[in-house]
């Protein structure tokens, strides 16, 4: 009797991994959630640093185009560099990217006020 060869089957995952790279040493991951949420995780010493975007697509779409779908994710890289930058690696950051740092924390404040 012959044997049954198993085939993998393509699994199509509410979660799914954009990419994967070191920034710095330390290991980040971009996630793409369902079809609208990004998603980046930063493992660092035992703890976990995390931020995520929801991003809908244009009025009368469906699904987010290509190119929103790479904004998301460089979006997303941008603020992990950030966390790495600014709340890991505190002292180790050069004086011209921490005063950067300042200027945009104070225009979110200021932004975002209630």
């Amino acid at each position: 009797m012959a044997k049954k060869k198993l085939k993998p089957k393509k699994v199509k995952g509410r979660i799914t991994v954009l990419k994967a790279m070191p920034y710095r040493g330390i290991m980040v991951y971009l996630r793409k959630i369902n079809e609208d949420i990004f998603e980046y995780l930063i493992p660092y010493n035992g703890t976990v640093y995390a931020d995520y975007l929801i991003m809908k697509p244009k009025k009368g779409k469906k699904k987010l185009s290509k190119n929103e779908m790479n904004q998301a994710a460089a979006l997303m890289f941008a603020g992990a560099t950030t966390t790495i930058d600014v709340t890991i690696l505190k002292g180790k950051v050069d004086e011209q990217t921490r005063k950067l740092a300042e200027v945009v924390d104070k225009a979110g404040k200021k932004t975002f006020k209630k």
